[in-house]
C-alpha cells in the first residue's frame, strides 16, 4: 500500500473481494460461460483449419468439388428424363427412394448421399473461406474492408443503371437556373464524361479472368440456390415451393415450379454462376493436384472443364425454356 493513500473505511462487497484485481463480473453471467464462446469457436477454427496448410487446404477443396461436380452431372443426367412423360420422372424419383431395397429400407441410401454431399459441401466452404481469410491477411486487407469496397461498387453500378425520360411538354419558356457551387465536382463519375476510367479501354479483363475472380459470388450464388431448390421440390416448404406440390409426384412439382417466371429466370441465373464455377473449379483442381504437366495436358484439361460447365449448364437450362414454352407441361 502507498503510504500516502489512506485505507479506505468502506466494505467491500463479496462480490468485488472474490474477483481477479481489475475484474468486474456482471450478475448473471458466469465468467465462463457466454463469454468465451467466440473466443472458444475462434480457438477452434484455428485448431482445425488455421493448422492446416495452404496446400492442404486446396487439395481437400479439390476433392470436395469433385464430389460435387459428379453429382451435378448425375443429378442433370437425371432430370433429363422429364421429356420423357410424367409417369418415367416419377418411377425414376421412385427408384432413388427405394435404391437398396429390399436389403436396406426405404430412403436409406439416398440419406447416405445427402449426407455425404452435405459433408462436401462443408469442407468445400470452410476450406475456401480459411483460403480467402489467408489471402485478406496477406493483402493487408479486412473482411470489413472488403464489405465496403463491395458496397461501393454495388451504389457505383446502381448510380450507372440506365434511367427512363420522361417528356415533358414546354408550356413555357425555361427558366434560368443558377448553376451550384460545386457542379458535380463530388460526383465525378456521374457528372464529368471525361473523367479517368477506373481502367484504361485495352486492359479489359477477360471471360475466363472474370469467372476467376467471381468464385466467391458465383458459390454464394449456388449456395442460395441449392437451399431455395431443397424448400421448393424437396421439403415443399412455402413460398418457395408452388401452390400445385404434392409429395409423390415429383413431375407435377417440378413442371409446376418452373412455371412461375421469377423462379425459371432465378433457376437459368443459377445455371449460368454454376457453368462458370464448374468450368474454373474443375480446371484448378487438376492444377492442384498436378494432372497437369504439360502444355498440351493443361488445354486438354482446359477443354474438358468447358465442356463439362457447359454440358451441364446448357441440360438444365433447357427444363425451364422447355416449361416456359409449353414443351414440358
Amino acid at each position: 500500500m502507498n503510504p500516502a493513500t489512506q485505507p479506505s473505511r468502506e466494505r467491500t462487497p463479496a462480490s468485488r473481494t472474490a474477483a481477479s484485481p481489475g475484474t468486474v463480473t456482471t450478475p448473471g453471467r458466469s465468467s465462463n460461460g457466454a463469454d468465451h464462446a467466440a473466443p472458444a469457436a475462434a480457438n477452434a477454427w484455428r485448431r482445425s483449419l488455421g493448422a492446416a496448410s495452404s496446400p492442404d487446404l486446396k487439395l481437400a477443396m479439390a476433392a470436395s468439388g469433385t464430389v460435387l461436380s459428379v453429382f451435378t452431372v448425375g443429378h442433370m443426367a437425371g432430370n433429363m428424363q422429364v421429356y420423357a412423360g410424367r409417369e418415367r420422372y416419377n418411377r425414376y424419383a421412385l427408384l432413388l427412394r427405394g435404391a437398396g431395397a429390399p436389403v436396406l429400407p426405404p430412403n436409406t441410401l439416398l440419406w447416405v448421399a445427402r449426407a455425404g454431399l452435405l459433408a462436401s459441401t462443408a469442407v468445400h466452404v470452410a476450406a475456401g473461406t480459411e483460403l480467402t481469410l489467408r489471402s485478406l491477411r496477406a493483402e493487408g486487407r479486412t473482411v470489413g474492408d472488403v464489405a465496403r469496397q463491395t458496397t461501393r461498387r454495388l451504389v457505383t453500378l446502381a448510380r450507372n443503371l440506365p434511367r427512363p425520360r420522361v417528356f415533358v411538354p414546354r408550356t413555357e419558356a425555361p427558366l434560368a437556373y443558377r448553376r451550384a457551387a460545386f457542379d458535380g465536382a463530388l460526383l465525378p463519375d456521374s457528372f464529368d464524361a471525361r473523367a479517368p476510367r477506373t481502367r484504361p479501354r485495352g486492359r479489359r479483363r477477360s471471360v475466363p479472368q472474370i469467372v476467376a475472380r467471381s468464385m466467391r459470388s458465383t458459390g454464394a450464388v449456388l449456395g442460395l440456390f441449392v437451399t431455395y431448390h431443397v424448400l421448393d421440390l424437396t421439403t415443399g416448404t412455402r413460398p418457395a415451393a408452388s401452390r400445385s406440390f404434392e409429395h409423390g409426384d415429383a413431375y407435377g412439382n417440378l413442371v409446376g415450379s418452373l412455371s412461375r417466371p421469377v423462379t425459371a429466370a432465378f433457376y437459368a441465373a443459377s445455371m449460368a454462376a454454376l457453368a462458370g464455377h464448374m468450368v474454373h473449379g474443375l480446371h484448378t483442381a487438376a492444377l492442384d493436384t498436378g494432372l497437369t504437366g504439360t502444355a498440351q495436358r493443361v488445354r486438354q484439361v482446359d477443354v474438358a472443364a468447358k465442356a463439362v460447365g457447359a454440358v451441364v449448364a446448357l441440360g438444365n437450362l433447357s427444363i425451364p425454356l422447355a416449361v416456359q414454352i409449353k414443351v414440358v407441361r
